[in-house]
């Protein structure tokens, strides 16, 4: 029995002896793996810190730049309610401007009629009185210029001129126009009665009225310009400026030579010179397409007291290029 009992013992301590390194084994792959593991976590979670402390840095400057562009955006919002209030400011005296202007151009063209009957009375009475001396002719004239100055100068001043107020549709120009050829028709028989008026008088020796030479032959030739008052005008408006023959007349051709551009000015209303009006049409706008204000684009009307404020922003726009 010793013997069995030695020989179970035996192939019990071999069972316990293999299974125990069984278990070793698996227990140091399982140790192997668990390190492998908790390096790669480690590895992992070291990755991670690093991405979020990235991500926190990447959160921060967004919420700086939100901040900032938040803040410019504040700051234009109230340029822009100020430009709002400064518009709405402007555009109330624009409109109460252009309501006054609108009257006292009714009341100019009212004004215009009568001079221009006064001046076909007095070409009548001319005519009527064919001995009237050179003096009493010349006095006549000085006198009318004199009161459409003074009429002229209270009729629209320079600082209630505005670009809205200049502005007008091309429907109330072709009306001006039709307007202004009616005006002409009788316009006419006043200058075929006036001519013979100076007909009468034209051997009277005392006074001689007569423009230069360099005048005549410049207006009715397309030569180079060599009238010393064409070439006054030249300088100061910094414009090319000829007669042109249209259908409705001659008018007055000015044109940028630099850039292009150029315009039209036709005298609308010839039945009274100082108190008349002129229709702006523009030819072409060359290099200032892009840059001309609206207003340049457009066809307008102004009357003759307003000549040097238009000729002024003529000259502020072509200074620009």
């Amino acid at each position: 029995m010793e013997a069995l009992y030695i020989k179970l013992y035996e192939k019990y301590s071999k069972l316990k002896a293999s299974k125990d390194a069984e278990l070793d084994k698996i227990n140091q792959d399982q140790e192997v793996k668990f390190v492998e593991f908790v390096s790669a976590a480690e590895t992992l979670i070291e990755h991670l810190t690093t991405e979020n402390k990235r991500l926190r840095q990447n959160i921060d400057e967004l919420r700086d730049e939100v901040r900032s562009q938040r803040a410019a955006k504040d700051q234009q919002f109230d340029e822009f309610q100020e430009r709002l209030v400064e518009e709405k400011q402007k555009n109330q005296k624009l409109s109460a401007e252009v309501e006054q202007l609108r009257n006292m151009q009714h009341e100019g063209i009212i004004h215009s009629d009568r001079i221009g009957q006064q001046e076909v009375q007095h070409v009548n009475n001319v005519e009527c009185s064919p001995r009237v001396s050179g003096d009493q002719l010349n006095e006549s004239p000085r006198r009318m210029t004199r009161k459409r100055a003074n009429e002229t100068s209270l009729h629209v001043s320079g600082d209630q001129l505005s670009e809205s107020s200049m502005r007008m549709t091309r429907k109330q120009a072709r009306l001006f126009a039709a307007t202004g050829s009616a005006v002409n028709g009788s316009a006419a028989s006043a200058h075929v009665q006036l001519s013979t008026g100076r007909g009468l008088l034209e051997g009277h020796p005392k006074r001689i009225v007569s423009n230069p030479a360099c005048c005549r032959a410049n207006i009715d030739s397309g030569a180079p310009p060599t009238c010393l008052f064409q070439n006054l005008v030249e300088c100061l408006i910094g414009l090319r400026v000829s007669i042109v023959d249209q259908p409705e007349g001659r008018c007055i051709h000015a044109m940028h030579q630099s850039s292009g551009y150029s315009f039209s000015l036709t005298w609308m209303n010839k039945a009274a010179p100082y108190e008349g009006e002129l229709l702006y049409t523009v030819s072409s706008l060359g290099t200032f397409a892009q840059v001309a204000p609206e207003w340049m684009r457009e066809v307008i009307i102004f009357s003759m007291s307003m000549c040097p404020i238009f000729f002024e922003r003529v000259s502020r726009v072509i200074k620009q290029l």
